[in-house]
């Protein structure tokens, strides 16, 4: 009978160890989905509004895809394709189907999203990016060229 209370102690103070790492991994987790949702972010090449949505890819990485264009048809009333895609098998898809941001991964030190590419599809190039919140309802978004020095800041709203 005593191994047993013993048994139970011992396990039971494994698990109370165990508690604070735990809350710390469900924690952590929840920090970094902090950035999923939709945001309005404002172009400034073109002048119009269009909508992103920061999603859980497959693979852990967050993405973001348009969803809404404030302008989603051309001039012959179709919908608005990736007209500047280096790859020539890309141009035919629906800018609202575009993924514009991958691969960003949270990093708990810096309390940031980091890491990854974003898509400009105005010009059809692609820069490395980080993300960061500014407030509970505004992400600092960075695009740059090798170094963060050399990039622009934008200000995205969550919706």
């Amino acid at each position: 009978m005593k191994n047993m209370r013993q048994k139970l102690s011992t396990f039971a103070f494994a698990l109370l160890a165990c508690l604070p790492a735990c809350l710390q991994a469900q924690s952590l987790g929840s920090k970094a989905d902090d950035i999923l949702g939709n945001y309005e972010v404002f172009v400034r090449e073109s002048g119009e509004k269009v909508h992103l949505n920061f999603y859980q890819a497959d693979d852990g990485d967050y993405e973001a895809r348009i969803v809404w264009m404030e302008h989603p048809l051309d001039d012959l009333g179709k919908p608005r394709t990736d007209v500047q895609n280096p790859r020539a098998d890309r141009r035919h898809i629906p800018l609202t189907h575009v993924a514009v941001v991958r691969k960003l991964r949270y990093d708990a030190r810096s309390k940031e999203w980091n890491g990854g590419r974003v898509y400009d599809p105005t010009s059809g190039k692609t820069y490395r990016c980080a993300a960061g919140f500014e407030n509970d309802s505004t992400m600092k978004f960075r695009a740059y060229i090798g170094f963060r020095i050399l990039g622009r800041s934008l200000y995205w709203n969550r919706l």
